[in-house]
């Protein structure tokens, strides 16, 4: 388990303040935010390249806060993978391990199960120098885990790579970590990538910790405005709260002439009091299509208008709403079958209605 708890650290004049969070063994927990957020900083001072001015750091107990960088027992793959380019991929692999001065039949067997694990066997006597830049990463991930080492520390491991590479190493880091009871904290731009992988996130937006939870509440429920801009969420509607009971919280936005109905997941009423103004906000690809060729049902949150505009996004169609009575325009993310299925087109009318579920406000 990793503990880090009110970890302050500086790099010139940005300031990374007060992070806390805590990955269970065997868990992956994502970094997630804005170029200069302060997420490589954070990598950096857990394996030990930064002494914070302040908090602290433990590892299954153990407090490595002021420990050098060998002696914490954590592999690192940075960015630049930085694979020695003198070496084969047998050396690169083996180098760590001979670092620490492991040499063992069991280790042996491990390092040749990585290597059949992921499919580098035949490059094993290649320079790394000629390797794509997929072998390369695999090359990367095999020579942290060779080390024994139990937590991994990634930085933008795939950033450089294309999108179905990028996927099937995806597949691969999930598979090593499972097998080898890894604890993965990773760095990452790549929203899908952190979803995919991890278990827990936590939003870093200029060096502030902004959203920290698992990732199907953050992925749900943003924690504000800078949260939900930072994931593209660009249906957000002003409001006023109006009433709310243990199950719902009910805000009037005028840009849309309605009444939203929110589900309430445990908010009260000191923190949406009545009468405070609010963003109520909802992701693209829960707006939900009322089928017009089926009796219309009473809906709460629906919605009619007309559709500005159509645009294709290969598996996918963006289409753009624009409400009865010209209110803000409404995103929708429409799956290829369904958008063929409801026969969508460019100025047509068009009902809609927002789950009570997939509202959030911030």
């Amino acid at each position: 388990m990793l503990e880090i708890s009110q970890l302050s650290v500086s790099a010139g004049r940005f300031m990374l303040d007060n992070v806390n969070l805590t990955i269970p063994t065997g868990g992956c927990h994502a970094i997630v935010g804005a170029t200069g957020s302060g997420k490589t900083l954070l990598l950096e001072s857990v394996i030990g390249f930064r002494r914070p001015n302040r908090g602290v750091i433990l590892l299954d107990g153990r407090d490595i806060t002021q420990l050098p960088v060998e002696s914490r027992g954590i592999s690192y793959v940075p960015q630049d993978l930085a694979l020695f380019p003198h070496l084969t991929v047998r050396d690169n692999i083996l180098f760590g391990a001979r670092v620490r001065g492991i040499s063992s039949e069991g280790h042996e067997e491990l390092v040749r199960q990585l290597v059949a694990s992921v499919g580098i066997g035949p490059l094993l006597e290649r320079s790394v120098t000629h390797l794509s830049g997929g072998e390369r990463q695999r090359v990367a991930l095999v020579r942290a885990v060779a080390t024994g080492n139990r937590l991994l520390l990634l930085d933008e491991p795939f950033s450089a790579l294309h999108e179905g590479l990028r996927r099937e190493l995806l597949f691969v880091l999930r598979e090593l970590q499972q097998t080898h009871g890894l604890t993965l904290l990773m760095v990452t731009h790549d929203t899908e990538e952190a979803f995919f992988l991890s278990n827990a996130m936590t939003v870093l937006l200029g060096g502030i910790v902004r959203q920290c939870g698992p990732v199907r509440e953050i992925y749900e429920r943003p924690a504000d405005l800078a949260v939900a801009h930072y994931f593209g969420i660009r249906n957000l509607f002003p409001g006023t709260i109006v009433a709310m009971d243990e199950r719902t919280i009910t805000a009037a936005c005028s840009s849309l002439h309605t009444e939203l109905k929110l589900r309430n997941h445990g908010r009260c009423a000191e923190e949406v009091p009545i009468g405070a103004p609010c963003m109520v906000g909802i992701r693209a690809e829960s707006v939900m299509i009322v089928r017009p060729d089926r009796e219309h049902k009473r809906h709460d949150n629906c919605i009619t208008g007309t559709v500005s505009r159509v645009f294709m996004r290969g598996t996918s169609h963006t289409v753009i709403v624009t409400p009865t009575g010209n209110g803000p325009q409404i995103e929708i993310d429409v799956p290829d079958y369904a958008f063929r299925k409801l026969a969508i087109l460019e100025e047509a009318p068009i009902s809609i209605f927002f789950k009570a579920e997939s509202l959030f406000i911030c």
